[in-house]
C-alpha cells in the first residue's frame, strides 16, 4: 500500500470538486463561457452617440426621451427648462432649426448609479462657422438604464 493515507482521500476530493465547482456556477445562472454583453462606460457612450443622432436627425422626441422625469437642462444662453415635459416641448419647438452638432467627451466618472460626463459640444449652423460650448452631464442609471438628470451648456469664448 501507499505511504500517503492522504492521497487516497485527495484524490476522490479532488474529483469531486472538480464537478461540483462548475454545478454550482451553473446554479448561480453565470453562462459558461460568459462574455459580458454590456459596460457602464459602454452604456454611456451609447447614451450620447444616440444623442448627438437623434439631436441631427432632428428627432426632439428621442432627444427629450433621454431626460429624466425630473431633469433639469440649462442652454448656453442661460434659460433653464425643469422636467423632461418642459424640456421636450422646448425640443419640439425649436427642433427645425437644430444645427449640426459634434459631441465629444472629456471626462467620465461613474459613481454607483450617477455619472458626471464633461465635454464639448460643437454646433455648425447652416450659415457656417461653428458654435462651442463645455457642457456638464449628471446622468443617473434605473432599471431602464441611463439618463440625464442635469446638464449645463456653457459657451466657449471666441
Amino acid at each position: 500500500m501507499s505511504r500517503h493515507p492522504w492521497y487516497r482521500h485527495a484524490v476522490p476530493l479532488a474529483m469531486a470538486l472538480s464537478l461540483y465547482v462548475p454545478a454550482v456556477a451553473a446554479g448561480q445562472g453565470v453562462p459558461e463561457p460568459h462574455v459580458p454583453i454590456s459596460t457602464t462606460l459602454g452604456d454611456i457612450a451609447e447614451l450620447r452617440a444616440a444623442y448627438v443622432d437623434a439631436f441631427n436627425a432632428k428627432d426632439a422626441k428621442a432627444v427629450a426621451a433621454m431626460y429624466t422625469a425630473d431633469a433639469i437642462s440649462i442652454g448656453v444662453e442661460g434659460s433653464q427648462a425643469v422636467g423632461a415635459r418642459a424640456i421636450g416641448k422646448i425640443f419640439a419647438d425649436s427642433a427645425a432649426n437644430w444645427p449640426h452638432a459634434v459631441i465629444s467627451s472629456v471626462s467620465l466618472k461613474v459613481y454607483g448609479a450617477t455619472a458626471v460626463d464633461v465635454g464639448t459640444w460643437t454646433v455648425h449652423p447652416k450659415a457656417g462657422g461653428e458654435m462651442v460650448s463645455r457642457y456638464l452631464a449628471v446622468l443617473r442609471h434605473d432599471v431602464k438604464g441611463w439618463k440625464l438628470q442635469y446638464v449645463a451648456n456653457v459657451p466657449v469664448p471666441k
